[in-house]
C-alpha cells in the first residue's frame, strides 16, 4: 500500500511540475511578445497580472480542489516576483 501511495504521489508531484513549468514558459512567452512590442514597465507587469489571474481561474476551472490550491499558491507566488522585480524592491531581506 505504502509503494502505491508513492507512486500517486509522484505522479502528482509529476503533473504538478510540468503544469507549473507550463505557465512558467507562458509567461515568459507573453513577457517576451510585449518586450518585442514595446511594452515593458508598469504597463507588462499589469498584462502579467491580468494573464496569471487568467491561469488562477483555469487551473480552478480544470483541475478543482486542491491541486487548484496548490497551482494559485504557485501563480501567486510568481505574481509577486513579477512585481517585486519591477519595482526594484529587494527579493529578499539580509539581517
Amino acid at each position: 500500500m505504502d509503494h502505491a501511495i508513492a507512486i500517486v504521489t509522484g505522479f502528482l508531484l509529476g503533473l504538478f511540475g510540468l503544469i507549473v513549468a507550463a505557465i512558467t514558459v507562458i509567461e515568459q512567452f507573453a513577457r517576451n511578445i510585449l518586450a518585442s512590442v514595446g511594452i515593458v514597465g508598469e504597463l507588462q507587469t499589469a498584462l502579467l497580472v491580468i494573464l496569471l489571474a487568467g491561469l488562477i481561474v483555469g487551473a480552478f476551472r480544470m483541475f478543482g480542489g486542491i491541486f487548484a490550491v496548490l497551482i494559485s499558491a504557485i501563480l501567486i507566488m510568481m505574481l509577486a516576483h513579477a512585481v517585486f522585480a519591477t519595482t526594484g524592491l529587494p527579493a529578499t531581506t539580509h539581517f
